[in-house]
């Protein structure tokens, strides 16, 4: 039979709780320990405590990442999708080539982790990752993803087709993105014209138009999506790649866009 010291004994210390909690979340933040202990001094001491064990990782400000026991005194990489996520608030979502990784195309892989957010952050860095927050009034076309029983938000594959195509110095540049589109293997159409009529640009929707048209095989890219693009085609023309030089591109006459004059050879493999 249990005495009340017996009971005692088996509750878990408020280090215990802290502890399985971060763990059970791979992250905690300072606010987090002081909801489990109920106090805010006594929560940083437990954090600061659980860091000089080698338990708890200082992220930044009040984040830390929890470390397995079993790897408590070793190194240790903290998965680097969650971690912006949770420094976050999860108020936002993994896009970019970020987002190409999660959503498992991407060709190569990066250093750098982008994060779509409706406020200002300042880049970090952490364990030789940059971090690196893109500030959006645009925050749509998101979806959960879980990883390794974490659930992240990351911007979804037409949303992240579209954002590849309007930046894709945050992509990889060209070869890199029109490489990774095609393990998308098919794209929504109703969603694709949504968002492109939510980002309002015209160059949007003839650079998407050259690109769909470009991948129609590997994207089964319906023929009537083409004709609703075509149908949106000015007679401005404008870059392929935002910023790229005039001589160095030959006109696509039927979306009106320039396109580097070495294409073919950057597509031959897609």
């Amino acid at each position: 039979m249990y005495t009340n010291t017996n009971m005692k004994q088996m509750k878990p210390s408020l280090h215990q709780q802290v502890y399985q909690t971060a763990l059970r979340n791979k992250f905690i933040t300072s606010s987090e320990a002081k909801d489990i202990v109920g106090n805010a001094n006594t929560a940083r001491i437990i954090l600061s405590r659980l860091f000089g064990r080698g338990q708890l990782l200082r992220v930044r400000g009040g984040l830390y990442a929890a470390i397995p026991p079993e790897r408590v005194g070793m190194e240790y990489e903290v998965d680097r999708y969650p971690l912006i996520d949770k420094a976050l608030g999860a108020k936002g979502a993994l896009a970019f080539h970020s987002a190409l990784e999660l959503h498992g195309v991407a060709q190569s892989s990066f250093t750098t982790v982008f994060y779509l957010s409706e406020k200002s952050v300042r880049p970090f860095e952490f364990q030789e990752i940059l971090f690196k927050v893109i500030r959006t009034e645009r925050l749509f076309g998101t979806m959960p993803l879980f990883r390794n029983e974490v659930q992240l938000n990351v911007t979804d594959k037409e949303r992240t087709f579209l954002d590849c195509i309007r930046r894709p110095d945050l992509c990889g540049g060209l070869e890199e993105y029109l490489k990774s589109f095609e393990g998308f293997v098919q794209l929504s159409p109703a969603r694709l014209l949504d968002y492109l009529e939510r980002f309002g640009d015209l160059s949007l929707y003839q650079r998407a138009g050259f690109v769909l048209t470009l991948l129609r095989n590997e994207l089964k890219v319906p023929e009537d999506l083409l004709e609703v693009l075509r149908s949106r085609v000015g007679k401005v023309r404008f870059p392929l790649v935002p910023g790229s030089r005039k001589d160095d591109s030959r006109l696509d006459a039927e979306w009106k866009v320039l396109v580097p004059k070495n294409l073919e050879e950057m597509t031959r493999f897609v």
